[in-house]
C-alpha cells in the first residue's frame, strides 16, 4: 500500500489562511476586552449583575451576559474558520446543522468549565486575598489532572461514539505493544471521527484505570497495521517519558509565577479602572486581557518544550517498533489528511508550533531516528 504524496499547494494555502485568521482572532479578542473595559460597559454590567447580594450569583450573571456578547461578536469569524474554511479545503463533512449541534455542545461544555474556574478564582480572591496565587495554582493543576482522567469516560462520549475495536488481530497487536512498554490499558476503542472530518487521529487517553487506546475510524480505514502501531507507539512515548507529569510541573511553576505577577501588576489597573479590588468582577476584562498576554508571551517556551517531547516520542516510536519506514509513511499520510504545512517559516514554528514540521519528522523517521 503506497503512501500518498503530501499536497503541498493546498497545505501551504490552508496554513497561511489559518495563521491570518489566528492573528485576526487574537487582535479582535484583545480589542473587545479593551473596549468592553474602557467604555464602561463592564462597570454597567457588574452593577446590573449585583441584583443578587450573593457574590457567586453576581459573578455568574456577569459571565452569562459577557460570554454571550463576546460569542456573538466573534461568531462570524468563528463560523468562517471552523465551517466555511474547513469545507473549502475538503476537511469537514459536517452539514450546517451538524456544525450547530457540535458547536452547541462545545459552548455548553466551555461555559460550564469556564464558570466553574472563574467562580473558584474569584472565591479565592475574596477569601484568600494574600495567598490566592498558591491556591489558584493548586486548583488549576488539580482541575487539569481530573479533566485528563475523566476525558475518555465523560467528555469524549459527548462528541463521539466509542466502541470496542472489532479487529481482534490489531487489538491484540496494540495490546502487546502497550505491555512491552509497560503501560497496561483498559482496551482499544474506535471513535467515529469520519462523520465530521477526513482527519485521522489516535490517542492514549485517560490515567490509571481509565487509560485506553483510542483510534479514529478514519485512521483505521486509511492506515495499514504497521503504521497504526507506529502512531500508537508515538503516543505511548508521552506516557513512558512522563511528559504529562513534566508538563504539569512546568505548568504549575508557570502558573504560580503568572499569578504572582498578576497580584503585583493588578494594583496598578485597579485604581485606573475604579475597581474596589482585584476581586471586583467589573475588572474581569482587564484580568482576562492580562492573562491572555501572559499566555501569549510564554507560548514560545511552551511550544519549544512540546516540540522537544515530540522528537523524543518520534524516536521512541521508531526504536520500539523497528519500523522507521512505516512510521514515516504514517506521518506522510497524516500530513495529507490533515493538510499539514510541510515547510512552515522558522519563526512560525518557533512561535506557534507545538510539533516539529512534518517534513523534518518524516526525514528523521526514514533515517531511523529523530532530529533535534
Amino acid at each position: 500500500m503506497n503512501s500518498p504524496p503530501v499536497d503541498t499547494s493546498d497545505a501551504h494555502r490552508y496554513a497561511r489562511i489559518r495563521r491570518r485568521l489566528l492573528l485576526l482572532d487574537l487582535t479582535l479578542g484583545l480589542l473587545f476586552l479593551l473596549i468592553f473595559q474602557g467604555s464602561g460597559a463592564s462597570q454597567v454590567l457588574a452593577q446590573w449583575a449585583g441584583w443578587s447580594r450573593h457574590a457567586s450569583l453576581t459573578i455568574l450573571s456577569y459571565l452569562a451576559i459577557f460570554g454571550l456578547v463576546y460569542y456573538v461578536v466573534m461568531l462570524p469569524l468563528h463560523l468562517y474558520s471552523s465551517f466555511h474554511l474547513e469545507h473549502r479545503f475538503g476537511l469537514s463533512h459536517l452539514t450546517l446543522r451538524g456544525w450547530v449541534i457540535r458547536e452547541t455542545k462545545q459552548v455548553a461544555l466551555s461555559a460550564f468549565f469556564g464558570a466553574l474556574l472563574v467562580e473558584s478564582f474569584y472565591a479565592l480572591l475574596r477569601h484568600a486575598p494574600h495567598s490566592w496565587p498558591f491556591w489558584a495554582t493548586v486548583g488549576w493543576i488539580g482541575f487539569t489532572i481530573v479533566l485528563v482522567r475523566v476525558f475518555p469516560t465523560l467528555i469524549l462520549p459527548i462528541f463521539y461514539k466509542t466502541t470496542p475495536l472489532e479487529d481482534d488481530a490489531l487489538s491484540q497487536r496494540l495490546a502487546q505493544l502497550c505491555q512491552r512498554v509497560g503501560l497496561p490499558v483498559l482496551g482499544t476503542f474506535r471513535f467515529n471521527l469520519g462523520a465530521e472530518t477526513r482527519r485521522a487521529n489516535a490517542a492514549l487517553a485517560g490515567l490509571g484505570k481509565t487509560r485506553r487506546v483510542l483510534l479514529s475510524d478514519t485512521l483505521l480505514a486509511e492506515f495499514p497495521h504497521d503504521e497504526i502501531e507506529g502512531v500508537l507507539a508515538h503516543e505511548l512515548a508521552h506516557h513512558h517519558y512522563r511528559h504529562i507529569t513534566k508538563l504539569l510541573v512546568v505548568s504549575a511553576v508557570g502558573s504560580w509565577c503568572g499569578f504572582l505577577m498578576t497580584q503585583i501588576v493588578a494594583k496598578r489597573w485597579v485604581g485606573w479602572a475604579h475597581l474596589t479590588g482585584l476581586a471586583d468582577i467589573a475588572g474581569f476584562p482587564l484580568l482576562a486581557l492580562w492573562l491572555s498576554l501572559l499566555g501569549f508571551v510564554s507560548l514560545p517556551l511552551q511550544n519549544g518544550l512540546s516540540r522537544y517531547f515530540e522528537w523524543q516520542a518520534d524516536h521512541f516510536a521508531v526504536a520500539t517498533t523497528k519500523r522507521g519506514r512505516a512510521f514515516a509513511d504514517a506521518l506522510r499520510r497524516l500530513a495529507q489528511l490533515n493538510l499539514a504545512d510541510p515547510n512552515p517559516p522558522r519563526w512560525i514554528v518557533w512561535m506557534l508550533y507545538d510539533h516539529p514540521p512534518i517534513t523534518e519528522r518524516i526525514q528523521a523517521a526514514e533515517q531511523g531516528g529523530a532530529g533535534s
